[in-house]
Parts: structure tokens; C-alpha cells; sequence
């Protein structure tokens, strides 16, 4: 019984570190790309937002078991609309965008600490 209950344990703080971890890679490409907005510096704001995008996607199929498709799913959609709106150059519409990214992050490593 107590073999089960360790792996158990030991399967969810693997899990929970990755989300954890994930979210973190996720903040920090949301506030270089904050930072290069208010920089008006589009190009490094649409890398960093293709690169969350890009971690997002990965985090949607390799990590699913974890929490729901949508959850991953919602803050991709969150990072690409952040970049349309730049390459429009509509820079209040893509700070909101990466305003509603960050609640959504903020969500996941909620969820990630409750799964332990």
C-alpha cells in the first residue's frame, strides 16, 4: 500500500514542478514582451510572445494529463492575439491581451500548487 501512495506522491510533485516550471518560462517571455512594448520595440515583443506561444503548444501535448486542454489552450490564444494586434501596431489592444495572459498564468500556478 504505502509503495502505491509514494509513487502517488512522487508522480505529483513531478507534475507540479513542471506547470510550476512552465508557468515561470511563461512569465518571463510575458514580461520581456511587456517590456518591448512599452519599448516600442515590436520585433523582440512578437519573439518573445512566439516563443510562449510555442511552450504553450508543447505543454498542451505533452502535459494534458495535468490540467485541461483549454487551460493551455486559452493563454496560447491569449499570447497570439497579443502578436496580431502588434503586428498591427494596436499597442493597447496587445497590452490587454498580455494582461489577460498573465491572469491566466497566475491561474495555472494556482491549479499547479493544488495539485500536491
Amino acid at each position: 500500500m504505502y509503495p502505491i501512495v509514494a509513487a502517488l506522491l512522487a508522480v505529483s510533485l513531478y507534475s507540479s514542478g513542471r506547470v510550476q516550471g512552465f508557468a515561470q518560462d511563461i512569465s518571463a517571455d510575458l514580461d520581456c514582451a511587456l517590456e518591448a512594448v512599452r519599448q516600442k520595440d515590436f520585433p523582440t515583443a512578437r519573439q518573445a510572445l512566439a516563443e510562449g506561444a510555442e511552450l504553450c503548444d508543447t505543454m498542451r501535448e505533452t502535459m494534458s494529463h495535468l490540467l485541461r486542454t483549454a487551460d493551455y489552450t486559452e493563454l496560447e490564444a491569449a499570447l497570439r492575439a497579443a502578436d496580431g494586434y502588434l503586428e498591427q501596431q494596436a499597442t493597447e489592444d496587445a497590452l490587454g491581451e498580455l494582461r489577460r495572459a498573465q491572469v491566466e498564468v497566475e491561474r495555472l500556478e494556482w491549479l499547479a500548487r493544488r495539485l500536491v
